[in-house]
């Protein structure tokens, strides 16, 4: 990787953990000022602003970061199709929150309602966001990501002290957009970006309609087992699932973002200039350390999740704790195909993202069926893994068309496999020697000891991780030559 890339990467991913601590403490604090019952209606009616966000945004992020080149006029296309589409998905959502007031009761309803303001800003701000990483600002798109979650949150907090529950929910998202819109538009950081020829909205929208439509099923198959946990288990265990797939989900993610978010773009130009073949060993190295990411953070989230969950939420949160170590193995699982599915698309295979999504829909349709069939809510945080099918698709293809080896791939991930059940089994075993029952701070504090210890023992063993490696032969380590593969060297000068 370049130089350019690797602080991209470090620039997105600390924002992404400062952004993972704000967020946990936002959890802590909310489950202490909102009954679980409220959060699984929250939770609900979050899907369906998400939904319709999808429509809002029309992919405009995506297509903005994959672009073969940034330009003024294609990022001013981007701002108008956002301010457009957003406003009518903010009236349109206003309305299917009327149609179904006669379903749903009164409290999901209105926070549908309410949800539903933050389209207004949320398209536009995405975009714009988007523009910035594109051309090269890591660092300022990261600062006001971060500062738009922190105030954000801060605003929800204050609205649910004054008594405002669950409604300042609603609150955090609209304030966090509006905050970086407001914060690109005054840095006037733009401006310098190369003129270019008009980009009419009709070729934007057809250029991002196949990422919005894509991003609609996959949500829609990704808040599957929580509608189907509020159709059998109710409001309270939809609000238990809810937060045990946050708690699982902003960790695990957070960094595989900041890669993504650094590599695509780099990715897209390396692809312009071989003649539209995706650099082999540049998207080797993103998908094993996507991997390494997944399943060893599996392994510390499943092991120490639990208990620093009940840490945080306090009391009335069993439910979600239990089902934290399935929901850690999903969200491994959906890591590895998003990554492989952003690959497909830099690579303009559309055909292969949806064979893709096709196998997780499959997969949770038969999950979802099998916990139907059970009764229990475990088996329905295992629907979470279904991804695994879609990438094992994901794999065969590459393999077939020459895109990738999947031998190497399947190895690491193997590799990365058995050192996330060893950090699990060090977190989750140590309690069969000391339960210390009632006590969560020091369960929390002895199963990280364990998984910290594990990670120790292993580190003499570092260099052999698939993950470790693939780092440091991309140039990530000064003891390491780079490798010479002109992968990810902008053809922009460095800012």
């Amino acid at each position: 990787m370049s130089r350019r890339v690797l602080n991209g990467f470090a620039w997105s991913a600390g924002g992404s953990l400062v952004s993972v601590v704000v967020l946990l403490g936002y959890t802590a604090a909310t489950a202490r000022l909102v009954e679980p019952a409220s959060f699984g209606r929250y939770a609900l009616a979050c899907t369906a602003s998400t939904l319709f966000g999808y429509v809002a945004n029309a992919g405009l992020a995506t297509c903005l970061l994959r672009a073969d080149r940034l330009t003024r006029p294609l990022v001013r296309a981007a701002s108008t199709v956002g301010a457009a589409t957003g406003l009518g998905c903010a009236a349109a959502i206003q309305v299917v929150a009327l149609v179904l007031a006669p379903f749903a009761d009164a409290e999901t309803v209105r926070l549908v309602q309410l949800l539903g303001v933050q389209l207004l800003v949320q398209p536009l701000g995405g975009a714009l966001l988007a523009a910035l990483r594109r051309a090269g600002r890591a660092r300022q798109a990261a600062l006001l990501d971060t500062a738009g979650q922190a105030l954000g949150c801060a605003t929800g907090l204050v609205l649910l002290a004054a008594g405002w529950s669950p409604w300042g929910l609603a609150a955090a998202a609209p304030v966090a957009s509006l905050t970086v819109l407001a914060g690109v538009v005054l840095s006037g950081a733009l401006r310098s970006l190369p003129g270019g020829p008009p980009v009419p909205a009709r070729e934007l929208l057809g250029q991002s309609g196949f990422f919005a439509g894509y991003g609609i099923v996959q949500s829609a198959t990704n808040n599957a087992p929580l509608w189907c946990a509020a159709a059998l288990f109710g409001p309270a265990a939809t609000g238990w699932f809810s937060r045990a797939s946050l708690a699982t989900g902003i960790p695990l993610t957070a960094l595989a973002q900041g890669l993504q978010r650094a590599a695509a773009p780099e990715l897209a130009e390396a692809r312009a200039r071989n003649g539209g073949r995706l650099p082999r060993r540049a998207a080797h190295d993103l998908l094993c350390a996507t991997s390494g990411a997944g399943f060893l953070g599996f392994g510390a989230v499943a092991a120490t999740g639990p208990d620093w969950l009940l840490v945080l939420l306090g009391p009335g949160w069993e439910g979600a704790a239990r089902l934290l170590p399935a929901l850690a193995l999903g969200a491994a699982c959906a890591l590895l195909c998003s990554t492989g599915n952003s690959l497909d698309q830099i690579r303009r295979a559309p055909g292969a993202s949806v064979a893709s999504q096709a196998a997780v829909i499959a997969g949770t349709v038969v999950l979802l069926a099998l916990a139907a069939a059970t009764g229990s809510l475990t088996v329905l945080a295992l629907a979470s893994t279904a991804p695994a099918f879609g990438h094992a698709l994901q794999l065969r293809h590459w393999s077939a068309g020459a895109v990738l080896a999947a031998g190497p791939l399947l190895r690491a991930h193997a590799v990365h496999a058995v050192l996330g059940l060893a950090l699990f089994a060090a977190g989750r075993g140590v309690h069969s020697l000391w339960t210390l029952p009632g006590q969560p701070l020091a369960r929390a504090c002895l199963s990280t000891a364990a998984v910290l210890a594990c990670a120790a023992a292993c580190l003499p063993l570092r260099r052999r991780i698939p993950a470790v490696r693939a780092v440091l032969t991309r140039g990530a380590s000064a003891a390491t030559p780079p490798h010479q593969e002109p992968v990810c060297a902008s053809a922009s000068p460095a800012r």
